[in-house]
């Protein structure tokens, strides 16, 4: 019994100098590296490696640029100039030339030119050209010529020649060709191209091109075109900003009053530009013993004529009460309009011109009780559809002053 202690003792002995020694090597090999850190990058055409330093390029591995190179788990290389696999991860020191793929994530710590693939991130720390693809990010914090498609977000901090695609959101820090999103892009230098988001697109730099926004659009300078619920341009050059609500800092504002042969009195607010402009409107009347009030919105666009003369198309809709608060039936106003102006004073304007008027009500208010639309004054077609709805139509006028 006490031979075999004995023979236990001398053999955990032995492996406990083995890997004191092991340990030793690697501290020294990796002090000698650091105090190398100016050695020229080697070039090999072929590594294998688990996980570095476990592979044919060992503990030089950081040093040697490959041009065929398999990690099997994750590797930290000199460089690539070539093709580089990985079941997890990659990690380049220098420069790449070439396609990195892997599982998770591919990192380059120098300059980039060719294609990184991963299942959830890509980062680039250099200069970068080509593409980008990856489950989750891309990030490039220097300047690029590429383009980066991801499943969430894309990052490039300084000017991308190029474009961004992700599920959810964009940033570029400096001039973008084009970005597209699900939910946001924000882009802090010039543009050229277009912005596509599925919530909101902001551009702090010029714009050349088209903003679209399921809500809002918003750069500095615009030459092009936003479509959008709403739209903000700090100076237009040349161009439409088309949704419900544009605000254009330098752009088309007006407040009106205005009467026609249905709303006696309306008071308008007018906000985009020339060529298309949102309208909010409030008009009321009273007549045989009742009143009659609504909120209206509309859209517009205005061509100049001769010298201080314009000619306006515009198209209005009304939801009329009649002689209570809310009239719970649906009741229409709508009407198409043409009006000339004429300036008359400096930010002063008269206007007239005709329309013709198609209202919609429902002859069952919610509750299901009787209801018949008075608002109609007169009418060349008068008509109630099977689905329970009236439709009158009749010509008009309108008139009015323009501040």
């Amino acid at each position: 019994m006490k031979n075999n202690n004995q023979s236990k003792n001398q053999k955990n002995m032995k492996t406990g100098k083995v890997l004191i020694t092991a340990i030793l090597l690697l501290a020294i090999n990796l002090v000698g590296k650091a105090q190398d850190e100016k050695k020229e990058s080697e070039v090999r055409p072929f590594q294998i490696t688990f996980v570095t330093p476990l592979g044919t390029n060992g503990l030089d591995a950081w040093n040697i640029t490959n041009k065929f190179s398999i990690n099997l788990y994750a590797g930290y290389n000199g460089g690539l100039d070539g093709v580089e696999l990985s079941g997890f991860g990659s990690m380049l020191k220098n420069n790449m030339k070439g396609t990195q793929i892997s599982g998770f994530g591919n990192i380059i710590m120098g300059t980039g030119k060719g294609a990184q693939i991963s299942g959830y991130f890509n980062f680039s720390k250099g200069y970068f050209s080509g593409v980008q693809v990856s489950g989750f990010s891309n990030i490039i914090i220097n300047d690029a010529k590429a383009w980066q498609l991801s499943g969430f977000a894309n990052v490039t901090t300084k000017k991308l020649e190029g474009g961004q695609v992700a599920s959810f959101a964009n940033y570029s820090k400096g001039n973008t060709n084009g970005q597209m999103s699900g939910f946001a892009n924000v882009n802090s230098g010039d543009l050229t191209g277009v912005q596509i988001a599925g919530f909101a697109n902001v551009n702090t730099g010029s714009l050349q091109g088209v903003q679209i926004g399921g809500f809002a659009n918003v750069t500095q300078h615009l030459r092009g075109v936003q479509i959008g619920f709403f739209n903000y341009v700090d100076s237009l050059e040349k161009g439409i900003p088309i949704g419900f609500l544009t605000i254009v800092k330098n752009g088309y504002r007006t407040l009106e009053i205005s009467g026609n042969e249905t709303i006696y009195g309306n008071v308008s607010f007018k906000t985009g530009t020339t060529h298309f402009y949102n309208i909010f409107s409030v008009g009321g009347s009273y007549k045989d013993d009742k009143i009659y009030w609504g909120l209206g919105y509309g859209i517009g666009t205005m061509l100049p004529l001769k010298e201080k003369w314009n000619l306006g198309f515009e198209l209005l809709s009304y939801q009329i009460n009649e002689d209570e608060w809310h009239t719970e039936a649906l009741n229409l106003h709508n009407k198409l309009q043409i009006t000339a102006s004429r300036k008359v004073a400096k930010n002063i304007d008269l206007f007239g011109g005709i329309s013709w008027n198609v209202n919609v009500s429902e002859t069952e208010d919610r509750d299901g009780n009787p209801f018949e639309s008075t608002i109609t004054p007169y009418s060349v077609f008068d008509k109630t559809y099977g689905n329970g709805n009236n439709v009158t139509m009749y010509p008009g006028f309108t008139v009015g002053v323009r501040f």
